[in-house]
């Protein structure tokens, strides 16, 4: 099960990229807003670490973004994945923002006095959010996005090559929770693996449940907390027999270096979890890493 552990935190890295933030956006007279998408102030996608805002970017808008997520902590032995992500992102129609994106993931694990198992996953895929409504008009913010994934991995890690196709649907709702001071976001997430040439991830799924808060330290930094609440089950709709559950805390960071550069990040430490592995600490680090990261620069065109 370990060796599952590389391949689903690696490709769940590479489904859990957000698309490449465009900076805050200017605000509009009430009078301009003419779409659900359009916002009296624009909230940063990115300002919640691993969740996301449910802004998308406006009409012609285009950027690009490095996006690195990496994981370490697995059970009975040391385990570190790291997963960089190029993807660009932008809005040809309203409301509607599409990020297609490459990634590489490498990850290992060596288990207490035994030998190291290393691997990696390459692929890309298509982002696509769509915003149905915006805080100025409902005081919530709701996006609705999907994310199809294809890679391939190296035969290290379970003899021989294979490919993996993979898709996530989330749901993104935001709100001004204290005016001017404090955002608070929740995201509802549902990844799907149906891994041709892996048994062990073949029609499995994960839901996860985040909530964070971020507030505005100046007007380009703000500062937040994120938890998430994860389980993992066979069957690509959750349908089947549990596999591992996990609870995440950490602190996020957004600055907006200038007009056109972002950078944000987020670390979380799994504090719960069960895996049904046996006795030991109540975690779920049989599938899900004891951390979790990410690190991203955003430049907007």
């Amino acid at each position: 099960m370990i060796r599952t552990l590389l391949v689903a935190s690696a490709l769940m890295a590479g489904s859990a990229t957000f698309a490449a933030d465009l900076g805050t956006r200017k605000p509009s007279p009430v009078a301009a807003i003419s779409a659900a998408c359009k916002e009296t102030k624009g909230l940063p996608a990115d300002a919640f670490g691993f969740a996301t805002g449910s802004d998308v970017a406006d009409l012609g808008a285009w950027g690009i973004a490095l996006d690195t997520a990496a994981f370490a902590g697995g059970r009975g032995g040391k385990s570190f994945g790291i997963a960089p992500t190029v993807q660009v992102a932008g809005s040809f129609l309203p409301c509607l923002e599409v990020g297609p994106y490459v990634f590489l993931a490498s990850s290992s694990y060596k288990p207490y006095g035994g030998v190291n198992t290393s691997g990696t996953v390459l692929g890309g895929g298509l982002e696509m959010k769509y915003k149905i409504f915006g805080r100025a008009t409902h005081g919530i913010g709701l996006t609705l996005a999907a994310n199809p994934q294809f890679g391939g991995y190296d035969g290290r890690i379970f003899g021989s090559n294979g490919a993996a196709f993979n898709n996530s649907f989330r749901v993104l709702a935001d709100a001004e929770l204290v005016k001017g001071k404090l955002y608070g976001a929740l995201n509802l997430e549902l990844f799907q693996f149906t891994t041709a040439s892996s048994p062990a991830l073949r029609n499995t799924s994960t839901f996860a449940v985040r909530a964070a808060l971020t507030s505005p330290v100046t007007d380009s930094l703000y500062i937040g907390a994120e938890a998430s609440y994860q389980v993992a089950k066979t069957g690509t709709w959750l349908s089947n027999r549990f596999i591992a559950n996990a609870v995440y805390v950490g602190p996020t960071f957004f600055w907006q270096i200038n007009d056109k550069f972002t950078l944000n990040g987020t670390w979380a430490y799994q504090v719960a979890g069960n895996d049904k592995a046996g006795p030991g600490r109540n975690l779920g680090t049989n599938w899900f890493p004891l951390h979790q990261g990410r690190l991203k620069l955003a430049y907007a065109f």
